[in-house]
């Protein structure tokens, strides 16, 4: 990917250059906003990795101006903001302030047919308000943000996943899943871990219950059949998979009969 990296501090730039250059991508590097602005309006980049402290211009604003500049530029933010206002599954990047504000109340006995016509074209001007408010909010998110600080392998992994024929992934840490070839990688998305079908399932179903210990009995269901024939698959596979994340780096936990990693 052609990528754009707008961060100010100068080794945080150098880091990420390095990392991204190792993963073979063609980086170019810009350290303030209106830098960033220019070079977007002037050549073509297939994402933009900006960091929330970018000197020159709020990030809001910027974002909105790249979107301008060239609507098909993904934008990746580098956040040190708490992962509950940050992007990402089940979560938004930032609320609309009128998402809060109070609903007035009329009573019903002061209505008359004017004031009814009235309202009604001003709820219409008001949905109409709201819809570009709405609008204008979605310019100015990114399409993902990763919380400082970072590895090379998470960088590389959200990186991948602004890609235009991304496949879904999941991305956990250092732990990167695609979930549309069920394939599985650590650090590095450039080399799966070698895993069976029943591997890839339960390391998935492990990693989507996000640090919470899960039951033999859950897992089981993803291999189907009868559930005492399958125990001893079961068991096999998670002394497998336990051994192949070992190697990787990874720490699958036991608690009698439940799993999880964390």
């Amino acid at each position: 990917m052609r990528l754009l990296v707008a961060v100010s501090n100068e080794p945080l730039a150098h880091a990420i250059h390095g990392a991204l250059l190792a993963g073979r991508h063609e980086v170019s590097l810009a350290s303030t906003g209106s830098i960033a602005l220019a070079a977007v309006a002037k050549e073509s980049f297939d994402a933009v990795i900006l960091d929330e402290s970018l000197l020159g211009i709020s990030t809001e604003q910027l974002i909105e101006s790249l979107r301008n500049a060239r609507v098909s530029v993904k934008i990746l933010l580098l956040t040190s903001t708490p992962l509950s206002k940050t992007i990402g599954e089940g979560s938004r990047w930032r609320a609309l302030p009128d998402e809060y504000a109070p609903i007035e109340e009329t009573p019903y006995s002061s209505f008359s047919a004017n004031s009814r016509a009235n309202n009604s074209d001003a709820e219409a001007e008001q949905r109409s308000d709201n819809a570009a408010a709405s609008t204008q909010a979605n310019v100015r998110r990114p399409d993902a943000a990763l919380s400082k600080p970072f590895s090379d392998g998470e960088l590389l992994s959200y990186v991948g996943s602004l890609a235009t024929d991304s496949p879904a992934m999941i991305i956990r840490g250092n732990l990167t899943l695609d979930t549309t070839n069920h394939k599985a990688y650590y650090a590095s998305t450039h080399s799966a871990i070698s895993l069976s079908r029943l591997e890839y399932s339960l390391l998935e179903a492990l990693v989507k219950a996000d640090g919470q210990f899960v039951n033999t009995s859950e897992l089981v269901k993803l291999i189907g059949g009868p559930f005492f024939e399958q125990q001893g698959l079961l068991k096999n596979a998670l002394y497998t998979l336990d051994k192949k994340l070992t190697r990787a780096g990874l720490i699958m936990t036991q608690r009698g009969s439940n799993y999880r990693i964390r």
